[in-house]
């Protein structure tokens, strides 16, 4: 067997299916998704190597055969899938909220029912990113552009006239996905509430999914939408992935490599069990399996000097001490924080200080009250 490389073959929650390449939830999405079709190719089969490279793994990829397509959210596909083809199938409009935090798959598992023959024959898909846009308003010049709707200009007023011109016309159901919706907040939500009340206007043919990470966006940004029931979106939530989740993703993906036994048992339940009381982000999870990895091959290989003796016994196991080792770097001490102050922190704490700085910005008074800070929150 030849030497293990330094980087392991592992793959990411943001990659459902051997068809279907994501790149990461919150960057790269419009990359790999055509904003007009989601236009995803499959990849060219390749032999299986007996080295374990991580390159997918590294990026947090979880492009394996194993998961078959998205392990531990079977659920939530079933849900995707029986949404979006009824309301297609029956020419229905309706609209639909994803929300999640970040590594929970929901880019994911909908890129994976976007690749669905069902689902795409005889619609129009349109996918955008709405981090990518320069301004909220900005989205209508976008959705035109994917559509080829021809504009008397590129004003906000001439983009929305030209789709409403398509709504009252006969034309395909359109599919329109915006991820990081939330990127589309604005002073009095003018966008928000424009896009959200589509499906209601008459032969609209339009099914929206909006896609965020704040569970009650829709019910916090946009109140008015709850007073009238045909405005009130769907709502689906992906919740963090558990220890157990995460152990069932991390052996699966193993064992598509043939590299069930890489992890010792309590080294693998000592990961697993640390990313879930943090955040639950798969991704970060496998991404940490790979700095592990490569710990584990640096320190066997620097210990062995002889060339033969690397080429009899190449196989590397990641035992708990390895574990706690990387996890102490990410997570440890305060002498480490300037290196990683995005990752020591647990997410809630995050969201406890972003709500005591939208507070002060916005309150009357400097006086902070834990009542109307628990609100806040």
């Amino acid at each position: 067997m030849s030497r293990l490389q330094t980087r392991i073959d592992f793959k990411s929650r943001k990659r459902t299916h051997p068809s279907i390449k994501v790149a990461k939830e919150n960057i790269d999405d419009s990359n790999k998704l055509s904003a007009s079709a989601v236009d995803h190719c499959p990849p060219a089969k390749q032999k299986k190597e007996n080295s374990f490279n991580g390159e997918h793994i590294k990026n947090g990829d979880t492009n394996s055969k194993a998961l078959n397509p998205l392990t531990c959210r079977e659920d939530e596909i079933q849900f995707l899938e029986s949404f979006l083809t009824e309301h297609l199938e029956k020419a229905e409009s309706a609209s639909l909220y994803i929300s999640g935090q970040p590594g929970t798959g929901k880019t994911a598992c909908l890129s994976y029912i976007l690749q669905l023959p069902k689902i795409q024959k005889g619609y129009r898909q349109v996918y955008i990113n709405c981090t990518m846009l320069k301004s909220a308003a900005s989205i209508y010049n976008r959705i035109c552009s994917e559509l080829q709707l021809p504009t008397s200009g590129t004003s906000e007023k001439a983009c929305l006239g030209a789709i409403h011109k398509l709504f009252k016309n006969n034309h395909k159901m359109i599919l329109l996905v915006l991820d990081e919706i939330d990127q589309l907040v604005s002073k009095h939500q003018s966008v928000l509430y424009t896009i959200f009340e589509w499906p209601s206007l008459p032969q609209s043919g339009i099914v929206l999914v909006g896609i965020a990470n704040a569970l009650d966006l829709t019910e916090r940004t946009l109140p008015r939408l709850q007073s009238r029931c045909a405005l009130t979106p769907s709502t689906l939530h992906f919740a963090p992935y558990t220890k157990q989740q995460i152990i069932n993703i991390f052996t699966n993906v193993l064992a598509d490599e043939d590299k069930t036994n890489i992890f010792s048992p309590v080294a693998l339940q000592m990961l697993a069990a640390k990313i879930a009381a943090v955040s639950g982000d798969m991704r970060r999870a496998l991404n940490i399996g790979y700095r592990v990895i490569e710990l584990a091959e640096r320190t066997k290989f620097s210990k062995t000097k002889s060339l033969d003796s690397i080429m009899k016994d190449s196989n590397v196991t990641v035992e708990l001490k390895q574990v706690l080792e990387i996890l102490n770097s990410v997570y440890g001490d305060s002498t480490k924080i300037d290196t990683c102050v995005e990752e020591g922190m647990p997410m809630q704490q995050k969201l406890i200080l972003c709500s005591l700085l939208l507070m002060l910005k916005k309150g009357k008074n400097r006086e902070i009250l834990m009542g109307k800070l628990y609100d806040t929150y």
